[in-house]
């Protein structure tokens, strides 16, 4: 078949990516036949400008601004400027680096490569992103997961904290990119940088006055626009610096704001079961029909007794994998952005130089949340049919149907209601804030060199309000929707109601249900105090320099729960919840249309939503509150203390540089938390012959009589205390072989670690028993019998690796490579979440805790793999940048209280990473066109299965246009090609759906301008 033949069978899509590819791999191919240079040019090249590493808080970088000059203009060949001069820069700090490094280096003042810096990181080898409403959030190096990518401001650890919880990673959606020089990425450690990142280490580099022109800067405005927001937003930005003539003091300002509103489609199906009739004659299977190995980590639906399905006609359905609900989510964002920077600069002597900073990173949100679901309900009365994928073993679709009036369970006395679709919609306004200050001081005296550094970084983030409501379309024995389907097709989710059901529910067929209306949020705290002292002393020898230092580190964690309750009594004792009139839904309660606009993630015909403002200014002005109700029993305070001290000596000859070291740290970490158990008793007032006679007391609502909340729920709290203290030894060395002046050989050995992240530091858990009456009255919403619930693990180990790297990169023109790198990490005690049936002691008992969610250590494992990479610009300002990760990890037994409950690859890892950009420059224009695809990716166990992140792949455009010499157009479309995030339950098939999700596509247009 011809190559055009080729491309016309193929579909838009893969055309636009295929023939990216291909032009990325001619202008490198092309790369051939261009002039080595020349020996004397190379060899100066090859020789680093700065022959000691730089003080450790600034990283291998040789500077954080770029040059003003390649090294092709040093040469006296072709002067370039703008993005071909960033990434040359680039390029050369890697080369002189005596680490394994990558780095991006800003384009130009207040101009970084992409409009975030997890958006730019992705494009470096063997980086992989999470998203966030279609922006970068979070970044793992080499399959490893973000909370064991360790990344730094200036050399620091930065704190963040966002709803729901406390972690070690960092959320790039709070950092600007216009405050940004450039960015370290380190794959391999020196002693004089923290621990912390088995994944690597990325450092993140503001600018400082020094390193500008005085009176320099620039302002920036742009407008993005988003296919499904169908809103244009605004976004500013500037910095201004100056300094004195001696540059004995300058300042730096800089801000950006940031208005934008994110739409997020979602679809879902979650907590996965094998139904069956008897688990013990018919156990879980893949779709090969092999039993599960360990199938006490299988979550068997009523513990795999009887639980098959019948439908209305008969059929029986025993021995299947099925979701216990479905659901489509519109996620509404309408997002603040605020950053912050201020520098101050200070050389009192000839020899000291001082730098304070202060950064401010801020993120204000209101978000909507509004979803329709279809729970396991109607499997008893509705169920009219399903199917099932080729192997028969998994839905893929099911059909639900109220029987005719007078048959089924539509006769005198048990007239039952299908209670879906369930809107439900969640309100919540909150506030993330992170602040760092340091001071830092560089002391030079001959061939000493003395750095030290004092600061504080701390963040909180979560909900100042939030609140949660779900509606159903019936109005006592009234059915509003009389038929619900949904089905699996494209690795997404397609639902379907009676058309008329939205205009039911605006006539009156409503109620709130009651018992899944409420509030409960999570405020989160993080403080790290630091201070660091460095000693450099420079040789004229082999030996060209010994570092030692010390570090100080002093951490803190803290979270708070609680909720807001509206009363009906001036007391404030009685919930709305528990009142007779309390489910009422009035027709202003809803939207008077279907909610719209869905460009992707799901479908269905007909979107029902709860007004959740106007809902809540109902109950404003009918009940008292919102009142704010602490949990202050429900404690969470974590300290970590790290002391940690370093020697590390730097060598040089002529073709020979590196660095041997050793870092050693003491870790002690302490903590006090509360297990939290929720007694769910009962919930409706019991009929004339107790809690199980159907004949209940019902309201005005048309809802039974709802025992209030103090008099049917026990909570019992219980806190714990734990510490515990361990030492690492941490050896490394690094090499680089100028073999000839144009080919480099790299090497190195190393032993790193990550520790836990900090919402694992406590052991406490929260876990709900529903007793018999309680689930005889809520048992068609979903409620199930026993303990259900999760917690931390105290007790989990430092994830630790020994890691091994050999690399070879050709330069063999300036500002281009072609290079390898092999690595492998021999890794122990991985973490891996869980999601499994588990044995616990609960009050002085033995139970098993349903759907237990927790995290567990795993033995061994092993990951290795190989990256390739090219660079190059033809003359004429053609370039390309193309790079391609392989990872395969090995899988390894996971551990929880010293018993085997499952198998898992290392989580977050990926096989795959292909990168591709071409560019071209010229004069005034530059067009880039980038393409990412990340292979599958292996997430958490859940139901004895691994979750996995499908392929995923995204096209970004941009371009820009220099009016004037220092006025610039710019313009990007991110995601082109509408691309959706996709997950999946096990390895043996995709048909056991977990969700999808799609973000839009994004464009932005803007004026940038330098003085």
């Amino acid at each position: 078949m011809t190559t055009g033949n080729y491309l016309l069978k193929m579909s838009g899509r893969q055309r636009v990516l295929h023939l990216l590819m291909l032009s990325a791999g001619m202008v490198v191919g092309l790369s051939g036949t261009a002039r080595a240079q020349d020996s004397d040019g190379a060899a100066q090249a090859a020789t680093p400008a700065q022959s000691t590493p730089t003080p450790p808080q600034t990283g291998a970088a040789q500077s954080t601004a770029p040059q003003s000059a390649s090294p092709a203009d040093q040469a006296g060949d072709i002067v370039v400027t703008g993005y071909r001069q960033s990434i040359e820069a680039s390029l050369e700090q890697k080369r002189n680096a005596n680490a394994f490094v990558d780095v991006i280096t800003a384009e130009d003042v207040g101009k970084f490569p992409d409009k975030n810096v997890a958006d730019s990181l992705q494009r470096v080898p063997g980086v992989i992103i999470d998203r966030d409403g279609g922006e970068g959030s979070r970044v793992s190096i080499r399959g490893l997961g973000s909370d064991l990518v360790l990344t730094e401001l200036n050399g620091n650890f930065i704190a963040s904290a966002d709803n729901g919880g406390p972690s070690r990673s960092f959320n790039y959606v709070l950092l600007p990119s216009n405050l940004i020089g450039s960015v370290e990425v380190f794959k391999s450690p020196e002693a004089r940088l923290d621990e912390g990142g088995v994944g690597g280490i990325i450092i993140n580099h503001t600018r400082r006055p020094f390193d500008l022109d005085p009176w320099s800067g620039s302002v920036s405005a742009e407008g993005t626009y988003s296919d499904v927001t169908e809103k244009f937003e605004p976004n500013v930005s500037g910095l201004l610096s100056w300094h004195n003539e001696d540059k004995t003091l300058g300042f730096l300002v800089g801000a950006t704001y940031q208005v934008r509103t994110n739409r997020t489609l979602s679809s879902y199906a979650n907590s996965w079961h094998w139904w069956t009739d008897d688990k013990n004659a018919q156990p879980a299977v893949d779709v090969n029909g092999n039993v599960l190995p360990n199938q006490d980590a299988v979550s068997y639906w009523n513990s795999g007794e009887n639980a098959g399905t019948t439908t209305q006609d008969g059929t029986h359905y025993s021995g299947y994998w099925a979701p216990q609900s479905v659901g489509e989510t519109i996620l509404d964002q309408k997002r603040k952005r605020l950053g912050i920077q201020a520098t101050a600069q200070m050389r009192p002597t000839d020899d000291l130089l001082i730098t304070a900073n202060y950064f401010r990173f801020q993120l204000n949100g209101n978000y909507t949340s509004s979803t329709i679901k279809l729970p396991e309900w109607g499997y008893g009365n509705f169920f009219t049919g399903a199917t099932l994928d080729p192997s028969g073993t998994i839905f893929q679709s099911a059909a639900f149907q109220v029987p005719a009036e007078g048959t089924g369970c539509r006769v005198e006395g048990n007239l039952c209601t299908m209670e879906t679709p369930a809107p439900q919609d969640t309100y919540t306004r909150e506030k993330t804030v992170s602040n760092t200050y340091d001071v830092t001081g560089e002391w030079t005296h001959d061939r000493l060199q003395v750095n030290f550094t004092l600061g504080k970084t701390w963040a909180k983030g979560g909900p100042s309000f939030n609140f949660y409501a779900q509606a159903k379309p019936r109005n006592g024995s009234v059915n509003g929707n009389m038929y619900s389907a949904w089905n699996f097709t494209d690795q997404s989710l397609a639902m379907e109601f009676s058309p008329d059901v939205l205009q039911n529910m605006l006539n009156g067929v409503a109620q709130i249900d009651l018992g899944s209306t409420g509030s409960g949020f999570t405020n989160t705290k993080i403080s790290q105090r630091y201070a660091q002292v460095d000693v450099t002393r420079h040789f004229d020898s082999f030996i060209d320099s010994i570092q030692v230092g010390a570090k100080w580190r002093d951490g803190n964690i803290n979270r708070k729960t609680g909720r807001f309750e509206w009363y009906s009594d001036d007391a404030n004792t009685l919930r709305f919840q528990d009142t007779p009139g309390g489910a009422l839904a009035l027709p202003e309660f809803f939207y008077d249309h279907s909610l719209g606009n869905i460009a992707g993630g799901f479908t269905t015909n007909v979107f029902p939503a709860i007004n959740i403002k106007n809902y809540i200014d109902y109950l404003n002005d009918t009940y008292n509150g919102p009142v704010l109700v602490p949990e202050p029993q429900n404690l969470y305070n974590i300290g970590e203390r790290i002391w940690a001290g370093y020697a590390q000596l730097n060598y040089k000859t002529d073709t020979i540089r590196g660095n041997i070291g050793v870092r050693i740290v003491n870790t002690k970490q302490t903590g006090t938390s509360t297990d939290i158990l929720y007694y769910e008793n009962d919930y409706c007032v019991d009929g004339p012959d107790g809690p199980f006679d159907p004949n209940k007391p019902v309201g005005e609502d048309g809802n039974c009589l709802v025992i209030p909340q103090d008099q049917r729920e026990v909570r019992v709290y219980s806190p714990n205390s734990e510490s515990k203290t361990y030492t690492d030894i941490l050896p490394s060395f690094n090499i680089a072989w100028n073999v000839t002046p144009d080919l480099l050989v790299r090497g190195e050995v190393s032993k790193v670690i990550s520790r836990p992240g900090y919402g694992d530091l406590a052991g406490s858990r929260s876990l709900t028993f529903n007793a018999d009456p309680f689930v005889y009255d809520r048992a068609q919403f979903g409620a199930l019998p026993g303990w259900f619930g999760g917690g931390g693990n105290f007790d989990l180990k430092p994830f630790n690796a020994w890691q091994y790297d050999v690399g070879v990169e050709w330069y063999f023109h300036p500002g281009s490579v072609v290079g390898m790198t092999l690595f492998r990490k021999d890794v122990h005690d991985f973490i891996v979440p869980l999601v499994l049936d588990l044995q616990q002691e609960v009050a002085g008992e033995t139970v098993t805790v349903q759907q237990y969610s927790t995290q567990a250590n795993g033995s061994s494992a092993v990951s290795q793999g190989v990256e390739l990479y090219a660079q190059h610009t033809l003359d004429f300002g053609l370039g390309a940048q193309v790079n391609f990760t392989y990872n395969d990890t090995s899988t390894a037994d996971i551990s929880l209280d010293g018993e085997k409950v499952g198998s898992s690859p290392l989580v977050n890892s990926s096989k795959t990473q292909v990168n591709a950009s071409i560019f071209y420059e010229h004069g005034p224009v530059l067009l880039r066109a980038s393409y990412n695809r990340r292979g599958e990716v292996v997430r958490g166990l859940s139901s004895g299965l691994n979750v996995y992140d499908d392929p995923y792949e995204q096209v970004d455009l941009n371009a820009s246009y220099d009016i004037f010499k220092n006025l610039q157009l710019t313009a990007s479309v991110i995601n082109l090609t509408k691309s959706e995030q996709r997950s999946h339950l096990g390895n043996d098939t995709k048909d056991r759906f977990i969700s999808n999700v799609y973000s839009g596509r994004r464009a932005y247009v803007g004026l940038s301008f330098k003085f």
